[in-house]
Formats: C-alpha cells, sequence, structure tokens
C-alpha cells in the first residue's frame, strides 16, 4: 500500500503546518520571559549588596552597578538614578521592576512631570500600608513604589 501524502491530514501537511506556526511563535518566545523581581526578592538582593550600590551611585560609577547579576541595566539623570532589574510580559501587558535613588528621597522621582510631559505628582499616588501606589483612571497602567532605603525605592510599572 503505497502512502500518499498530498491527501488532507497527511504527516507532510501537518509538519509544514507546526513549521509555520513555529516560525511566527518562536520569536515571541523572549518576549514571554518572566524574570521580573518581587518586592521581597530585590530587597534582599539590595540589602546585600547595598554598600556597593551606595557607593557607586554617590559616586556615579554606574559600571559598578551593572556588574551585579541582577540588575540589568542603570538610566541617570539628574533627578534619580534607575537601576532595571527585570520585567515580563509584552505589549499592553508588560511589566518592569528595579529600584531607583532619589538624593531628594522622592518616592514619586520617576514618574514627576519634569521627567516626562504629562507626568505625575504626589497627588496622584494613594498611600498604602508599604508604599504608593497609581493606578491609570481610564486604562490599564499601574505604578507602585515602596522605600528600601533612605532614598532608594523599589518600583513596579504595569504598562
Amino acid at each position: 500500500m503505497k502512502n500518499d501524502m498530498t491527501k488532507p491530514g497527511s504527516l507532510k501537511q501537518w509538519m509544514g503546518l507546526v513549521m509555520l506556526i513555529g516560525w511566527f511563535i518562536f520569536p515571541l518566545m523572549g518576549c514571554l520571559d518572566n524574570n521580573e523581581m518581587t518586592f521581597d526578592s530585590l530587597k534582599k538582593h539590595f540589602e546585600e549588596d547595598y554598600n556597593v550600590i551606595d557607593k557607586a551611585i554617590k559616586s556615579e560609577q554606574y559600571s559598578n552597578l551593572e556588574s551585579l547579576d541582577w540588575i540589568e541595566s542603570v538610566y541617570s539623570n539628574v533627578h534619580y538614578v534607575e537601576c532595571s532589574c527585570g520585567g515580563s510580559g509584552m505589549g499592553s501587558q508588560t511589566n518592569y521592576t528595579g529600584f531607583f535613588y532619589t538624593p531628594h528621597d522622592d518616592p514619586f522621582a520617576m514618574w514627576r512631570s519634569y521627567v516626562s510631559p504629562g507626568g505625575l505628582s504626589a497627588k496622584d499616588f494613594t498611600e498604602t500600608e508599604d508604599g504608593w501606589v497609581y493606578r491609570q483612571p481610564q486604562g490599564d497602567n499601574e505604578f507602585i513604589a515602596k522605600k528600601l532605603a533612605p532614598g532608594y525605592y523599589y518600583f513596579f510599572e504595569h504598562y
């Protein structure tokens, strides 16, 4: 009996379909990684490396921060220094986690209007038992700040 691979449902057609689906899905797999850090996990790393972190930030030696394997990148401006520590999701379901330092001990420094047009102010945040939260009234954006040490804050951002 001859195996006819041209019939609907044949192995050749199924393999082609699987390869086509894989061709589109595989590039997205990296976006689905979940390496965001919980507050407790980040706080543990932060406390263990506090002396290195504080010295690097105060001396503006940010490469010393990036050498810590749990810090992915560092961004600084005159208002704050942000250390990104992971994220998850893609598109409108993306989360970012990390911590920031602000010389004025301002828990809202990352989101102020002087940082980005249309920014937020303290009145936009609600104080909670362990920090501050902002939830966009007509959307799904959410920002959370929790104090780690004087001038240092954990952040969680959901877009």
